[in-house]
């Protein structure tokens, strides 16, 4: 089932790799397959594909220390394809039992592989862990997210190892705790270093969730560097993005975040780090700065969805808008929602251009552009139902 839902964001030429290769054939006589179905493709980028193919459904199969497991940005997934018809994951906010694991079984049936759940402040510990669990037994990748003060007391980490965590995502800000607890409370830098520590220890992924705001992103190579030393190799960048006059919010403008990304894009591969890129939330002038870094991105990637307690789907990128409910809808409904349609509408055509190419960042959408950003509830026309 989830590799049915990787085969069809594959491009024509992907998904017969695919197809090829979960039926055992021989890489050699796929490459001669494709030389002879499609013109102007040559033995050397055929053999090239066939592997990198075979190595994305080997991740999925076994994702290791790959989490999130995939987002917009391999050149075997085609945008012009419809690569969103569903997602590979769902962001969900820690809720009571009665009305999660409804979501968690829905999301199984609807073969949606990969959960993170979102604990936020203060979380119920034992709904956490049961989440977890029910999570593992239905076969779902399981994630949390959320600030170190939340998830570092007792023995939570042990106990959500046992459960069946597979991802545990820790807010680190930056490498110096001050510029870190600044934002993320008192002693929360220390508490960040020792939850990546006991996720390693307990043979739980870690992954480092980056926020980008004016005090983190000068430091951000130092961040990488710090996180490279503690033997972290996920990280998982979101800037809180403002088109307000430099500085005066804390928040970054796109200029700058697509000139940070170059730089962070190459420290992260100088240092053997997996870095991936949420979509940029905007900055929202009601709340506090710290209170929007601690609330992180709206969801993992482009390649998931936000799926709220009462099962309303949010789409990644634009105003928080329901495309219908996970509990009552069917996917095609939707699917097919304005809201939906519209964020496909984006995400589905490449960004990239001659100012700033090959960036990751820019892989589903362009990130000065506001309108690809990722609103808060409230925010922005057409934000209600």
């Amino acid at each position: 089932m989830t590799l049915k839902n990787l085969i069809e964001r594959f491009s024509p030429p992907g998904v017969i790799i695919a197809q090829k290769l979960l039926e055992g054939r021989d890489p050699v006589e796929i490459v001669e397959l494709l030389l002879a179905a499609f013109k102007g493709v040559d033995a050397e980028t055929a053999a090239a594909d066939v592997e990198r193919v075979a190595g994305i459904l080997a991740t999925l199969d076994s994702p290791g220390d790959n989490y999130p497991v995939l987002n917009l940005v391999d050149p075997s997934l085609a945008p012009p394809a419809a690569p969103l018809d569903k997602p590979l994951g769902a962001d969900v906010p820690l809720a009571e039992p009665e009305r999660l694991v409804p979501l968690l079984d829905r999301l199984w049936e609807l073969g949606i592989p990969h959960v993170t759940l979102l604990p936020g402040e203060k979380p119920d510990i034992a709904a956490l862990v049961r989440a977890v669990e029910r999570a593992e037994d239905l076969g779902l990748i399981a994630g949390v997210r959320g600030r170190a003060t939340d998830l570092a007391d007792g023995s939570l980490v042990e106990d959500l190892a046992a459960a069946g965590l597979d991802h545990l995502d820790v807010l680190f800000l930056a490498a110096d705790p001050g510029v870190h607890d600044a934002l993320a409370g008192d002693g929360d830098h220390a508490k960040a270093v020792e939850l990546l520590k006991r996720a390693r220890q307990a043979e739980v992924c870690p992954v480092a969730l980056v926020p980008l705001v004016r005090s983190t992103l000068a430091l951000a190579d130092a961040t990488l560097t710090s996180l490279a030393a503690q033997d972290v190799s996920n990280a998982t960048m979101v800037a809180t993005a403002s088109t307000a006059a430099e500085g005066t919010d804390g928040a970054v403008g796109g200029d700058e975040l697509v000139q940070a990304a170059e730089l962070i894009e190459a420290s992260a591969d100088e240092l053997d780090m997996r870095c991936l890129w949420y979509p940029p939330v905007r900055f929202d002038p009601g709340r506090a700065l710290a209170d929007q870094v601690r609330s992180g991105p709206r969801c993992s990637g482009d390649a998931s969805v936000r799926v709220e307690p009462d099962g309303s789907v949010i789409p990644a990128r634009g105003p928080f808008v329901s495309a219908g409910n996970l509990l009552s809808d069917s996917w095609e409904t939707i699917h097919g929602h304005k809201a939906y349609r519209d964020y496909r509408r984006r995400v589905e055509t490449d960004t990239h251009c001659d100012q700033c190419p090959g960036l990751a960042i820019c892989a589903a959408d362009c990130p000065r552009d506001p309108a690809g950003w990722a609103e808060s509830r409230g925010q922005g026309p057409g934000a209600r139902d």
